[in-house]
């Protein structure tokens, strides 16, 4: 019941054109062809299967460029890093840092918040590390509002492309920051066919608990 809950829920926008769509074409049939209910029954059928049909096709295109990745997504030579921040993600001992430690590419973004970027959290990270000026950016963004999330990470993506990086050098960490921070900028990274990685961490108190962390390749994309 939860799955479909949440199925409908997703994509109820979809459903409702379909609806009104088939309505609509069953209706103009029904006009077109008169009083023949049996006939008007089969079209309506053979409807209905080819809107599963293509729909089954759509999905089935979109999911084949993703792929099963295996391993430690740290250990990926990346480029391009665009991580989600919060305002300790500058600590020694945060996820970001250690993420930054591990993989070190050469150009970062930062999507943060008004806070972050006020507490210059983008712009300490960038200094431990010796960036220079050009090989970061950041944005600060409304934490709550998915679209501004989405749009600020395909602009960074951009970025990142027009500094020469492919797809398959670039990769979006959402472990930091808030968990709409975290959806937008994965939404952004799917519809740019960008891998989406994420650091999971035992926390006690707030705070993430020494010891090993898990990475995990939350979406990963055949060569483009």
């Amino acid at each position: 019941m939860y799955t479909l809950k949440v199925f409908f829920k997703s994509k109820w926008l979809e459903i409702a054109i379909v609806a009104i769509s088939f309505q609509l074409i069953t209706t103009a049939i029904s006009i077109f062809l008169g009083n023949r209910p049996l006939l008007i029954m089969f079209t309506a059928v053979g409807l209905i299967l080819l809107i599963i049909l293509v729909t089954s096709a759509a999905e089935a295109m979109k999911g084949k460029s993703k792929k099963e990745f295996i391993g430690n997504p740290l250990n990926i030579n990346r480029k391009g890093i665009i991580l989600t921040i919060g305002l300790k993600s500058h600590s020694a001992n945060s996820t970001v840092m250690k993420v930054i430690e591990k993989m070190s590419p050469e150009y970062y973004g930062f999507i943060g918040t008004e806070q972050t970027f006020a507490a210059n959290i983008g712009q300490t990270i960038a200094q431990s590390i010796g960036l220079k000026e050009g090989c970061y950016r950041e944005k600060a963004v409304d934490p709550t509002n998915i679209r501004e999330i989405k749009e600020d990470t395909t602009h960074l993506i951009q970025w990142m492309i027009d500094k020469g990086l492919s797809k398959d050098d670039i990769v979006v960490d959402i472990t930091g920051g808030t968990a709409i921070m975290s959806i937008g900028s994965y939404i952004a990274a799917d519809e740019n066919k960008i891998d989406t990685q994420y650091v999971y961490s035992e926390y006690r108190d707030n705070k993430p608990v020494e010891g090993p962390q898990k990475a995990l390749m939350v979406s990963s994309y055949e060569s483009r």
